[in-house]
This record gives C-alpha cells, structure tokens and sequence, in this order.
C-alpha cells in the first residue's frame, strides 16, 4: 500500500485550501489598475457602473469613483453575472444595492438609475419581486 504520510496529507491539504482562497479572490473580486497600480475592489463595494464615452466610471461605497479605460461592455465581462445587471445603454447595477424599483427606474440608495427599454424585461428577471409589474 503506497499511503501518504501527516506531512504529505498536510501539504496537499494547504494546497487545496491556497487553491479555493484564490478562486474566492478571483470570485469576489476586481484589479483595477490606478495610476501606476492595481487596486482590488470587493464586488461587493461596487454600487454602480456609468460609461463615459470609451470610459467607466465606477462608483463605490463611502462616496468615491474610479474611473477605467474600458468600454461598458468590456468592463462587464470582467464582473460577476450573478450580481452585476446591464440595465441601460449606460449602466451596469450590482442588484444587492438596488434600493428601489419605480417604473423605469432603480434606485442605488440615493442615486436614480435609468432602465432601458431594451434591458427592462432581463434586469427585473433577476429581481424577486412580489406583486404585480406593469
């Protein structure tokens, strides 16, 4: 029988644990490179994103933006589908920061975000919404 040892078993299981962190990091988050370096933004701490020509401007929690190169299709590649919704031409929502919801509109806390006519059926899709929709 060709078992491996404590030491063995200890190592591979740090391995995999290294592993599943770095997934989590990749999964929870974006490099976003200002100035000269790149600064991890938490998912979490993105309220919204609102393209400026070939620009994004991301704003997060507390009141700052970040600004990118990239276009807001590209920009959306880069997030995870399962928070971020295109809801405009213009803008890209992370949905656990949706504070509102009236006819063509999102609310991110005080900020009005416009929906697309376009956009409209898939965004509330991800929504769960009790009552009727008009």
């Amino acid at each position: 029988m060709n078992t491996p040892n404590l030491e063995e078993q200890t190592i591979q299981e740090a391995a995999v644990d290294t592993l599943s962190n770095a997934d989590q990091i990749v999964s929870d988050s974006i490099f976003i490179k200002i100035q000269e370096h790149f600064r991890r933004i938490l998912f979490k701490d993105i309220l919204y994103i609102e393209a400026s020509g070939s620009y994004c401007n991301v704003y997060l929690q507390g009141g700052s933006k970040v600004t990118v190169a990239y276009t807001l299709t590209d920009t959306m590649q880069h997030l995870s589908n399962s928070l971020f919704i295109r809801v405009h031409r213009s803008f890209i929502v992370n949905i656990k920061h949706i504070t509102a919801y009236i006819g063509n509109i999102f609310y991110v806390g005080e900020h009005v975000i416009p929906i697309g006519r376009q956009y409209k059926k898939e965004a509330l899709s991800h929504l769960n919404i009790l009552g009727m929709i008009s």
